[in-house]
């Protein structure tokens, strides 16, 4: 049974959480490197692109989108629960396999307490990185930067656990912060595409979403912003070389904006709900395998 999540060139800490998550919670052997049964956990990976012959349990996986949308009444499916209402709905699957992200399970990780450490920290979405500034921001505001590409995820995990609120346009920045306990805002992410799920997520929780808009830290995000592109081709790299005498412009406007969101409260999911979905998702994932929790 192979674990399969999106791999970029780029890391990517909703992604690799898949790397530390499932190993805390399975029993030694269950995953292998056998493709012709493959074990989807944590992501936006419901894709059309899957061998059809090959055995596929979806684990709190959802459909972002990203692909077309794929069969899952045919082609060996075994689906144990889905991300959010928006991807079983997508899918034409049955409304309560809905359950909530996979990444809820990390509340079963033998985390270490963390003391507070940090008023606000910020988590850009892993693509805003190389389009924008927000280190700088950061460091300008006086916030923790919690950086989403950085590969060591439990320091991720440990710096979400050590702020008192998050704000962030990583969605699951958000859902960790979440499933520790931690307040968090959402920023509306600048590319389009990457806020359905945000909605597909906050529903299997019962959260009322609340966005707020994403400032930009540099002249490559305003363009992003105002046209829906990614801004990551070669035309916006020209375009912020060209006008990066523009750079200290966006960071000082950025950091006040960021400022004036941690004035707020957050939000979080209300505690009997998270309960109840944590439990439902770890006792669907001891239906499908070994659990080396108690």
């Amino acid at each position: 049974m192979k674990l399969t999540f999106y791999k970029g060139d780029i890391p990517n800490f909703g992604d690799d959480l898949n790397n530390i998550m499932w190993d805390a919670l399975l029993a030694p052997g269950f995953l292998d490197d056998n493709e012709d049964e493959l074990f989807l956990g944590v992501g936006s990976i419901l894709w059309d692109s899957y061998p059809k012959k090959a055995n596929k349990i979806v684990m709190g996986s959802g459909f972002g989108g990203y692909t077309g949308i794929p069969n899952l009444h045919e082609g060996n499916w075994d689906v144990a629960f889905v991300r959010g209402p928006r991807t079983a709905k997508a899918l034409n699957l049955d409304p309560k396999l809905a359950i909530t992200d996979a990444a809820i399970l990390t509340h079963f990780m033998d985390l270490p307490v963390q003391a507070k450490k940090y008023k606000v920290s910020f988590m850009p979405h892993w693509q805003s990185i190389s389009r924008g500034n927000w280190q700088r921001v950061c460091e300008q505001a006086g916030i923790n930067y919690i950086d989403p590409t950085d590969p060591n995820v439990m320091h991720s995990l440990q710096s979400i656990q050590q702020t008192e609120l998050l704000i962030t346009e990583a969605m699951h920045g958000a859902i960790l912060a979440d499933t520790l306990r931690v307040p968090w805002l959402a920023l509306e992410p600048i590319f389009p595409l990457h806020r359905n799920k945000w909605f597909d997520w906050s529903e299997s929780m019962s959260i009322n979403l609340k966005f707020n808009d994403m400032p930009s830290s540099s002249i490559k995000d305003f363009w992003s912003l105002k046209t829906g592109n990614q801004g990551m081709g070669k035309r916006s790299a020209q375009l912020g070389k060209l006008l990066s005498f523009t750079d200290s412009y966006f960071i000082d406007r950025a950091a006040e904006k960021l400022l004036m969101l941690a004035k707020n409260h957050g939000q979080m999911s209300k505690e009997n709900i998270f309960i109840d979905k944590s439990n439902m998702a770890l006792e669907k994932l001891g239906e499908y395998c070994k659990l080396q929790i108690s």
